[in-house]
């Protein structure tokens, strides 16, 4: 009896036991069974040493999701390429924005703005998890197949970078010419000493030396100069200069203000009488300009008249030409006449020439 009460209570404590830690998995664990995973992968072109399944992902140093497979595209999608194939969970809530509240929507919204993963690792362990952030400008991967799920543009780790840019550099050394550059450089150090042993030193050296004493008695010459009481009464008689024209000019100051003042009034008085002047002058402009017009239609309108009567008389007016002609030719003929013999103008004919002999009788 006794031993099967014991069994009893055995029996009862395994499944009370049993029952409670069920009890507290379902608590504590039926958020993460029940939570609905954001699945997003991206490919590198680089070796991912040192990240693991459940290596964290991280997001300027907060973690928002982890790591679920390492794989190659070819594995998974069945596809040529030589990436290294990441899937990693994201927090649903880390690109809920306050325009949407998919997170699916706003992780793309987000990847749109240039986010991007890339390695990152931790000190000198050799650990390393997937940091994102937005580089807006950096070049992602051609990739070959239709992602499964969201696919986050991956960049170059600093790491790789580094390397790459260590590489470069390295390469540009390997193509230098460093046995011509050593031989040209030993070639420019013979020909230097070469010009320096043709120097002639000992006559630089005493040329050094008479400019340096030259310097000297200049300075010496100077001294003298700056210290000599005729030194000092120059510049007393300076100053007293200044002085004076300093009073000169404080003396001079009042009637130049006022001369400016009398300037500028006499400008405004010139400005005013200009702007009259010029009002006039287009008022008298204007009344010449209509005078003018009305002149022009006059003499327009005496000019048709006269070309009327022209065309109307023409025959008229060359037979009074004609006859003013003839008439001029008349007077012209008459002129040398007259001029010829002028008792033209008494006698109807000219008188007779008398002979010798009636002249002598008339004696």
């Amino acid at each position: 009896m006794t031993r099967n009460t014991n069994y009893f209570k055995l029996g009862l404590f395994v499944i009370l036991s049993f029952g409670l830690a069920v009890g507290f998995l379902i608590a504590f664990g039926a958020g993460q069974f029940m939570t609905k995973e954001m699945l997003a992968e991206t490919s590198f072109d680089e070796s991912v040493q040192g990240l693991d399944v459940g290596s964290e992902v991280k997001y300027k140093g907060v973690k928002i999701g982890t790591v679920k497979s390492i794989t190659t595209p070819t594995k998974y999608y069945g596809t040529l390429s030589n990436y290294v194939l990441v899937i990693f969970t994201l927090d649903p809530d880390v690109f809920v924005g306050s325009k949407t509240k998919d997170p699916e929507q706003a992780a793309r919204k987000a990847i749109e703005n240039g986010l991007t993963v890339y390695l990152s690792f931790k000190g000198l362990t050799g650990a390393a998890y997937l940091e994102t952030d937005y580089f807006p400008d950096a070049s992602d991967l051609d990739i070959t197949w239709q992602p499964e799920h969201l696919y986050i543009p991956s960049r170059k780790s600093n790491i790789k970078r580094f390397g790459d840019a260590l590489n470069l550099i390295l390469e540009n050394l390997s193509e230098m010419n460093l046995l011509g550059m050593v031989s040209n450089l030993e070639e420019l150090l013979e020909t230097m000493n070469r010009k320096t042993s043709e120097f002639d030193l000992v006559g630089i050296s005493q040329q050094t030396s008479k400019l340096l004493q030259e310097i000297r008695e200049t300075n010496r010459q100077l001294s003298d100069t700056l210290g000599s009481p005729e030194f000092h009464q120059m510049i007393e008689d300076a100053r007293g200069s200044f002085a004076g024209i300093r009073g000169m000019v404080d003396k001079a100051s009042e009637p130049v203000d006022k001369t400016l003042e009398d300037l500028m009034h006499t400008a405004a008085n010139a400005r005013t009488l200009t702007r009259d002047l010029e009002t006039r002058t287009d008022k008298g402009l204007k009344q010449v300009s209509g005078q003018i017009d009305t002149l022009l239609g006059s003499l327009n309108k005496t000019v048709k008249m006269l070309e009327t009567m022209v065309w109307l008389n023409t025959d008229i007016i060359n037979k009074t030409l004609d006859n003013f002609e003839q008439t001029s030719e008349n007077l012209k003929q008459l002129s040398i006449e007259i001029k010829h013999y002028p008792g033209r103008l008494l006698f109807e004919r000219p008188p007779k020439k008398m002979s010798e002999e009636n002249i002598k009788g008339e004696k």
